[in-house]
């Protein structure tokens, strides 16, 4: 392996950890997949609605607690041992699901998936910080994001394999797991070390930058709808389980086109100017969508637009927030809105279920539209009253990691420079 004193190239870096990018590739294939099946399964069994979003929400409450707690425990036990166990546990809930259908011990599994999901995140992110340069961590960053999108789509896609009422798909979402443990117990890769959690006062950043909180708690409402209920609601308008699919893994699909462009506009533009244009679009691309014929081949184009904004308001959050800290500040930001945005995560599914409930199907959609239009109230308001702050770059997060992503696109002081 190549020390990093050595500077080796982007190229390289990738090389040498290509047993991790496989590894995440089968993890969140598996993850995508159990998340889907899940809502439609728990509407298959007569779960009424608000408990579905129940169900759906514990998998975030269950990451947010292991964000708290799972990383100070990695130094201790050790990297693989770490990965290993908790996927294998991974592996093991969804097999349960199976067996024992009702909606408690369904909120308790995905609870405890949530805490595996989290911890395995920081292992895989803790791995790649280490083997990152100043040098070659934007170009990794930007390989580990295009994994786990595409990763977590291509999940979707299982949902046309099998028919939901059945044991193949919980079993092929346990296999993938199962099989993400082969490459990286297998493997070379050192384990690195890992540094304590950032601290982070949410009040401090909400006086700092309040507009992006607010971005990044309803951004993670509207992802969370989005995972939790999007299946859910397709298959109430009448498509069948592989279209379900084809439906959520558009929204990811529309997330990979915008992520770099819009990220792009915010470095040339106003940063809040950019959260208001997106957020203003977001309202206006969902509340169309309640008026498309459900058998429309519209309502994907609805998810591909909708994807391609609300998705990337994680990364603005973070940038806004970071235009206003000190520069060595990134990793607690980024710690910051991840919490925010994991408390919206939260109730996100449970909002998006009542809505369904009141309305129909077609209150998800009005539900995805009131997440964002606080934003962009909220952002008029701030650029109409408050002075442009500077702007640094734009960071580019993926949102359902951990803040080990925020370290892997942080320069470090002891790295050596890039070499041209």
């Amino acid at each position: 392996m190549p020390s990093r004193a050595e500077n080796p190239g982007a190229g390289a870096v990738v090389a040498s950890v290509w047993v991790l990018f496989l590894g995440t590739a089968l993890l969140m294939a598996g993850n995508g997949l159990q998340g889907s099946l899940l809502g439609i399964r728990s509407d298959f069994e007569g779960f009424a609605t608000p408990a579905i979003g129940i169900v759906m929400a514990s998998y975030y409450a269950g990451f947010l607690v292991g964000s708290l707690t799972i990383p100070a425990r990695l130094a201790s036990v050790g990297h693989i041992r770490v990965f290993a166990g908790l996927a294998s546990l991974t592996s093991s809930v969804a097999l349960i699901h199976y067996l024992v259908v009702d909606v408690f011990t369904w909120s308790l599994l995905r609870f405890i998936t949530g805490m595996c999901l989290s911890g395995l995140y920081v292992t895989i992110e803790s791995w790649l910080n280490e083997r990152a340069t100043n040098a070659t961590r934007g170009r990794l960053l930007a390989v580990y994001m295009v994994v786990v999108t595409i990763s977590v789509g291509s999940g979707q896609l299982l949902l046309g394999v099998a028919d939901p009422s059945g044991p193949g798909l919980f079993i092929t979402a346990s296999i993938l797991i199962s099989l993400a443990i082969v490459p990286l117990t297998l493997s070379q890769v050192p384990s690195p070390a890992i540094d304590a959690p950032s601290k982070v006062s949410i009040r401090a950043l909400f006086r700092a930058a309040p507009l992006g909180i607010v971005s990044g708690a309803l951004a993670g409402a509207s992802n969370g709808a989005i995972f939790g209920l999007g299946a859910v609601f397709a298959t109430r308008i009448g498509m069948n389980p592989g279209r379900a699919g084809l439906f959520v893994g558009a929204s990811i699909i529309g997330a990979t086109l915008t992520q770099y462009p819009i990220g792009h506009l915010s470095d040339r533009f106003p940063r809040r100017r950019v959260i208001f244009a997106v957020a203003a679009a977001a309202v206006g691309v969902a509340v169309a969508g309640t008026a498309v014929d459900p058998d429309s081949l519209l309502l994907f184009a609805v998810a591909v637009l909708y994807g391609s904004l609300a998705f990337p308001m994680y990364s603005l959050a973070v940038s806004h927030i970071n235009d206003v800290v000190s520069d060595d500040q990134l990793v607690a930001t980024a710690a910051g809105v991840l919490f925010v945005y994991g408390v919206g995560s939260i109730f996100g599914p449970i909002v998006a279920s009542l809505m369904m409930t009141l309305l129909g199907p077609v209150g998800y959609l009005w539900s995805l539209s009131g997440f964002f239009a606080p934003v962009a109230a909220y952002s008029l308001y701030r650029l109409v009253t408050k002075a442009r702050p500077g702007q640094k770059r734009f960071v580019s997060l993926p949102p359902r990691t951990s803040l080990m992503a925020a370290r892997l696109a942080e320069p470090r002081p002891d790295d050596d420079p890039p070499t041209s």
